[in-house]
């Protein structure tokens, strides 16, 4: 298996589809029968105003919005974000860059090619193990923050604008997890910078460009497979065609598109942290639309030890988890299975 996988991740999905091709036995991951179970609608995530939440002191409007926040988080894990500080002409530029990357010829973006077992870099995940199936996308896979970890032979020169963009992009990414840390931590009643410290100073943010073909069998494939993230949380920024689906008391629910917001998703590390959920999700895709999205993991500096924050435990409410260290990694190895590693952490 691990051979003819190793073959058809150095092909790409995007020629698969511009060749007229269905999808090959390692990319089928259910059947018709599952696909037809249409997901229900989504009753609305929260939208969450982050403007209302990033001054001091709070206003009883904010206080409000804050408990929403917090509810959501232990509901849903996830919320929309708006009134973030990012205009939404720039949001739409980088999409457009996004999408115009991917719509190069093959040869250009073959440049910046990832290796078959390596994750940064253009292309697919690596190999899955034995018995695990391959997802109907293509990806570029970049470290942005720290500076000094950044693997620059993958960041593209074309667009020429891409460079550029991605920068400033991490500039306003780093923004918004700042305001969503502190904001989170104030809603759980803690002091706002508990979770910025616990992240540590070089807390990491790593780019995931996503783009999803269409697809002739889209009932048969997934775009991504049902997984959490390892990450302390993830901010997506969707394009206007729905895919993303959230597990919800065993249905899957497709998330809304809001044209600009973003949508922050909770991941392991923090469902650790806190009290708030890490949710299960997957991407599906479309017979006749193509789709893009933009991933950005934040996630805990390398090496320190996080683990169940002091005001959350007490006497009455024991420690659920266990301190973690390097948590991604062990993620990593139990993704590549199928498997959540949540249950490594647990007491």
């Amino acid at each position: 298996m691990a051979s003819l996988a190793n073959v058809l991740l150095s092909r790409r999905v995007q020629e698969m589809v511009l060749n007229g091709e269905e999808p090959e036995s390692l990319y089928i991951c259910r059947d018709e029968k599952e696909a037809a179970n249409v997901p229900s609608p989504l009753p609305p995530i929260p939208v969450i105003d982050l403007n209302l939440l990033s001054y001091s002191p709070l206003t009883s409007k904010a206080e409000e919005e804050l408990q929403k926040l917090k509810s959501a988080l232990c509901s849903w894990g996830c919320f929309q974000a708006i009134n973030h500080g990012i205009p939404s002409c720039f949001l739409d530029e980088f999409r457009q860059v996004t999408r115009e990357f991917f719509q190069q010829p093959m040869e250009e973006k073959q440049k910046y090619s990832k290796g078959v077992e390596e994750v940064e870099g253009y292309g697919g995940d690596p190999t899955p193990e034995e018995g695990q199936f391959l997802d109907w996308q293509d990806r570029l896979f970049l470290t942005i923050w720290p500076e000094d970890v950044r693997v620059t032979k993958f960041w593209p020169r074309t667009p020429k604008s891409f460079r550029e963009d991605l920068e400033n992009y991490t500039c306003k990414m780093r923004m918004v997890t700042e305001i969503v840390s502190k904001s989170m931590a104030k809603s759980l009643g803690l002091e706002e910078n508990c979770l910025v410290d616990e992240f540590g100073e070089r807390a990491a943010l790593q780019a995931r460009l996503n783009y999803y073909p269409c697809c002739p069998r889209p009932e048969i494939v997934l775009g991504l497979k049902p997984h959490a993230d390892g990450t302390g949380y993830t901010i997506i920024l969707q394009d206007e065609v729905e895919g993303l689906q959230i597990l919800q008391n065993q249905h899957w629910f497709t998330v809304p598109t809001l044209p600009d917001a973003l949508l922050i998703l909770m991941g392991d590390q923090m469902e650790i942290m806190t009290i708030f959920k890490s949710p299960v999700h997957r991407v599906v895709n479309h017979m006749e639309k193509e789709r893009t999205s933009i991933a950005v993991f934040y996630t805990p500096q390398k090496h320190k030890e996080i683990g169940p924050l002091d005001g959350l435990v007490n006497e009455g409410t024991p420690p659920l988890f266990n301190k973690v260290q390097d948590y991604e990694i062990t993620h990593w190895e139990y993704y590549q299975r199928g498997m959540r590693a949540l249950h490594t952490a647990r007491v």
